[in-house]
């Protein structure tokens, strides 16, 4: 069974056997340029994340079954540790990340806010060789922010919360303006695109390490329609599965979100709430979880030949089934990425029949130690 038939039977809740690996590609799982300085490019994958658009034959020889396609980003001019983004907000560093510090329309009256410039999509699209996309999948990295994240982004997270809560006008017309701007960018990209991909990227944070920025009854009320209405128009635009991540404490509203037809989810496991087991508990069995096991402590157990931690992590991934093995963020240092590439090799050395013993039974030492030592007694890939 090639990749492309694999992935559709795991979204189908058909396959069974070894997860698919995704190491490299978006902004989820992407490599940040520090952390691969002689992989760095002229252009980023992301603006802000500053994450290296690996070439296709990189990200596979990391482990990856997908590659990366989507836009390219120019870096952005950075003065006294700050820049003014496409959208106008401006960001300032504070140790190794950026954080948005100005919102234009903070204060914006109705009239300022419909009539705020749009933005225009020019940015150059990563190419894919036609041997490349016949054999891998292709996963497309989300062009723009989400639609809560650009609202924040544009009026400032306490502003809009308020706009919600007490001036309806104005958040239905962020909400519109950023919806408008978000259907537009994937238009742009999956029209610029040589090949359809297989799953394309939207990312969204709906909360925060501890809970969520709306209740779930607010969510439901105010934020769900116009999510209902972005992620229909996104689906006229592709066939693509949407993988749908969000970062903070969001399991109250899972079934909401998976109910928009979401058949994959990147979710923060390490938020208040949000383990493996009880987000499995919000969301049909179908559902994909891609990222949500840490594919890098899995590496660093292998490589350190851990045996009781590998027994742990790759039980936690096969009962987490179905889904795709990644880490758990992009990545920030050579060392994490040696730790994915680890625990990709790791998963490759196990058979379909040896993954369901794992899932039915839990760990099998003589299947453990095997794949140990078929990791280990392989020169990996320089990276």
């Amino acid at each position: 069974m090639n990749l492309r038939s694999r992935l559709a039977s795991i979204i189908s809740g058909k396959q069974s056997g070894l997860p698919l690996i995704d190491i490299g590609t978006t902004s989820l799982t992407g490599i940040r340029n520090n952390a691969l300085p002689h992989k760095a490019k002229d252009k980023a994958a992301h603006p802000v994340y500053g994450t290296v658009p690996l070439e296709p034959l990189d990200c596979i020889r990391l482990g990856s079954d997908f590659v990366r396609s989507g836009l390219l980003f120019d870096f952005p001019a950075i003065t006294d540790d700050s820049f003014i983004d496409a959208y106008g907000v401006k960001w300032t560093q504070d140790g190794s990340a950026f954080f948005p510090v100005s919102h234009p329309l903070e204060t914006a009256a109705l009239s300022d806010i419909v009539r705020y410039p749009k933005i225009q999509w020019h940015q150059k699209i990563q190419p894919i060789e036609s041997n490349i996309a016949n054999n891998y999948l292709i996963i497309a990295d989300a062009p723009c922010p989400g639609l809560l994240n650009l609202c924040f982004m544009l009026r400032s997270t306490w502003q809009f919360m308020e706009d919600i809560a007490d001036n309806w006008q104005i958040a239905t017309a962020l909400l519109e303006w950023s919806a408008e701007t978000i259907v537009d960018a994937y238009k742009y990209m999956l029209s610029s695109l040589p090949y359809e991909p297989d799953i394309i990227i939207y990312a969204d944070d709906l909360g925060h390490q501890d809970g969520m920025f709306f209740s779930p009854l607010d969510f439901r009320k105010y934020i769900r329609p116009f999510m209902h209405s972005l992620l229909t128009r996104l689906r006229q635009l592709t066939s693509a599965a949407i993988c749908f991540h969000s970062c903070g404490a969001i399991r109250p509203i899972l079934k909401d979100v998976a109910e928009l037809g979401i058949k994959i989810f990147n979710l923060d496991t390490k938020a208040k709430g949000m383990s493996v087991p009880e987000i499995r508990q919000e969301l049909p069995p179908h559902v994909v979880l891609h990222g949500s096991n840490d594919l890098c402590a899995l590496g660093r157990s292998v490589a350190n030949r851990d045996r009781a931690g590998i027994a742990r992590l790759i039980t936690e991934l096969a009962k987490s089934s179905p889904v795709i093995a990644a880490p758990l963020d992009n990545l920030l240092s050579t060392e994490e990425v040696l730790a994915a590439v680890y625990g990709a090799a790791f998963i490759r050395n196990l058979s379909d029949d040896d993954f369901e013993k794992i899932r039915n039974i839990g760990p099998v030492r003589s299947i453990i130690e095997e794949a140990i030592e078929k990791t280990l007694s392989k020169e990996l890939p320089a990276v």
